[in-house]
């Protein structure tokens, strides 16, 4: 069933197309991700479907069935409502049925004959109108996302809480459509891989704005996207959307060299001839200015922001057992670390688990209740922190820059380029760079606060959340960025595609203090601590035991119980084995730590081989 049409739509700002002839549907059940630059109109569209703003041209249908729950990149709500309040605001048949339920078991703690007697009619309404299952999906949701506490007034809750649980009130809602800008964002790893599979089989249809490009590949069944004024529609997910925009790069390419070729041959003829010629030279003449003036479609913007970085001293930085902790929590509990040139660090956990405080240690914002943090002579932080800069709204972006920084940036090989070029390729157009910065958009202030961030010449980046606001193309500048960084990278990220492209190291957050190493990337942390939850699960039904081995020889031949008996040490041995190399995760030698999980992967599929012979000898009687 086609829930929404969108029928040549256009809009613009001022002066600004931010798009035309844009025409798509929404059908039951489909996934659509929604991409384009920050500021190319993908917040206006989306305002659009909502009707809370009208296009300029153009009309949006929506069906009589449809209806639709938003999230938004900033949600609003009443701070003096509590968050369960929050959550069942939404209208429904449904949602009325619980609310009244969850009011009558808040009342009920307060006791009361009429408590008790509202309690059981809402029982019955529940009861008569098969309201339970939203009842048990709204506890799942709250649990998965860990809101704990749905008495607190949503004034008192910090921001990354007040998004979660505006999500969970999206999710809740009794609609067939969900809206969802930037989801992710403030969720921890376990809530994002819980989302990604409460999106994959909901029966609602989706339309998603997300930089998490794993989130968008495995969601996705569809791509629109806005760019440069134009709207483009890519069926399949993330990856074929990529192999179709390469394939649409070399068709590009292609007309592009042929563009040039025709200037070329035009301009030659055009020098040769004399200045007054007849309307065959003229109608010529035309033909090439125009193909001149003609913009170019294609080719998206291939940036080198290499700034010329200050050298790093012998000694960076090292954490000589640094604790922390506020009133009874302990987040850091004695961590040591000495950080080594061109290090690339993440660092992993719950949310609330203490990574930013690590983080403003390393940088002198918090000072440790005991141990040393000891920078080099020669070390410069550049912190991009989750609350960004407060920038001048009254100024124009171009003006700021200069004033901040320098109306020239020397480069890595030794050219100069001025604020403006440097913004160019930032991807701030000379227009955008004319305009205040209060009428940018969240995703390009982010935009501008890393620009200026980067242009301060840093050896030593702290990265927290960086990926949130951000679009994908920004990102892909900052990945290539930090690949080629001369510097100390270190990153708090819950976006695996990011963590993948710029880590190799890890620091993760187990809780109580307790802060593991892993040499891997994001997703081979995952993919490890997967196997391990599973080896745990295991160990106990196919270990062999002291009671299980004496069981199982008697009945077995002599030559079988000494095989039995070999397999036995041969298991003890890898076991021990095993949890010597499991320290040495843990190792500040990143080569032992790495050459350690190189054998434990290897020593871990021997051991199995080894149960598994064991098991099979054993079950013979």
């Amino acid at each position: 069933m086609n829930l929404l049409s969108v029928d040549k739509v256009g809009k613009s700002v001022g002066e600004k197309k931010l798009f035309e002839n844009l025409s798509f549907g929404i059908d039951s059940g489909e996934k659509t991700g929604l991409l384009g630059i920050n500021g190319s109109g993908k917040s206006t569209l989306l305002r659009i479907l909502l009707g809370v703003e009208e296009p300029d041209i153009g009309k949006v249908v929506k069906n009589r069935e449809l209806k639709i729950s938003f999230l938004s990149q900033f949600p609003e709500f009443d701070p003096e409502k509590t968050v369960l309040e929050h959550i069942l605001s939404g209208s429904g048949i449904l949602l009325d049925t619980v609310r009244r339920y969850e009011k009558s078991c808040i009342e009920l703690e307060k006791g009361g004959e009429e408590a008790e007697k509202e309690y059981h009619l809402a029982m019955e309404e529940m009861d008569s109108k098969q309201a339970w299952e939203l009842e048990s999906r709204l506890k799942n949701i709250l649990r998965e996302l860990n809101i704990p506490d749905l008495s607190r007034k949503m004034g008192e809750l910090s921001g990354g809480m007040a998004k979660k649980v505006s999500l969970a009130q999206a999710l809740t809602d009794e609609s067939n459509f969900l809206v969802l800008d930037e989801p992710t964002n403030h969720l921890d790893i376990d809530a994002i891989l819980w989302l990604q599979e409460f999106l994959k089989t909901t029966d609602k249809a989706v339309l998603l704005v997300t930089h998490d490009r794993y989130f968008l590949e495995e969601i996705a069944n569809r791509i629109l996207e806005i760019d440069r004024g134009n709207f483009k529609i890519y069926p399949g997910n993330y990856d074929l959307y990529l192999e179709k925009k390469v394939e649409m790069q070399v068709i590009e390419d292609k007309e592009e060299a042929k563009r040039k070729s025709f200037l070329r041959t035009e301009l030659e003829w055009l020098k040769r001839q004399p200045k007054a010629r007849g309307t065959k030279q003229k109608a010529r003449t035309d033909r090439a200015i125009e193909v001149m003036e003609r913009k170019k479609a294609g080719k998206d913007i291939v940036l080198d922001i290499s700034v010329s970085g200050r050298r790093l001293g012998g000694k960076i930085l090292e954490l000589k057992n640094i604790k922390k902790a506020y009133s009874k929590t302990e987040l850091v509990s004695g961590f040591s670390y000495v950080f080594k040139s061109k290090e690339r660090i993440g660092i992993v956990g719950p949310n609330g688990a203490g990574k930013t405080t690590l983080l403003n240690m390393i940088t002198g914002r918090e000072k440790p209740d005991s141990g040393d943090v000891a920078s080099g002579l020669n070390t410069s932080f550049g912190y991009f922190d989750q609350l960004g800069k407060d920038l001048p709204g009254d100024k124009k972006v171009i003006d700021y820059v200069k004033e901040e920084i320098a109306p020239t940036i020397k480069m890595s090989d030794g050219s100069s380029w001025t604020a403006s070029q440097f913004l160019e390729r930032f991807l701030f157009p000379p227009q955008l760079q004319q305009t205040k910065i209060e009428r940018l958009s969240g995703g390009e202030k982010k935009r501008l606060y890393l620009i200026l961030l980067l242009m301060k010449n840093p050896n030593f980046l702290v990265l927290d959340e960086p990926t949130n606001d951000l679009d994908i193309p920004t990102l892909s500048v900052l990945e290539e960025f930090l690949d080629d960084f001369p510097g100390v990278v270190l990153v708090v990220s819950h976006d695996r595609y990011f963590m993948d492209r710029v880590t190799d190291y890890l620091f993760i957050f187990k809780g109580e203090g307790k802060i593991d190493r892993f040499p891997g990337n994001y997703s081979e942390y995952l993919e490890y601590r997967e196997y391990e939850e599973k080896e745990i699960k295991a160990a106990s039904s196919s270990k062999p035991t002291e009671k299980t081995i004496e069981a199982k020889k008697k009945g077995l031949s002599y030559q079988d119980k000494r095989k039995l008996e070999i397999l036995e040490k041969e298991i003890l041995s890898l076991e021990t084995e095993e949890k010597e190399l499991v320290q040495n995760l843990q190792s500040t030698d990143p080569e032992l730590a790495r050459k350690s999980g190189e054998r434990l992967s290897q020593l871990q599929e021997e051991l199995q081989t080894k149960v598994s012979e064991w098991e099979e000898l054993a079950s013979k009687e």
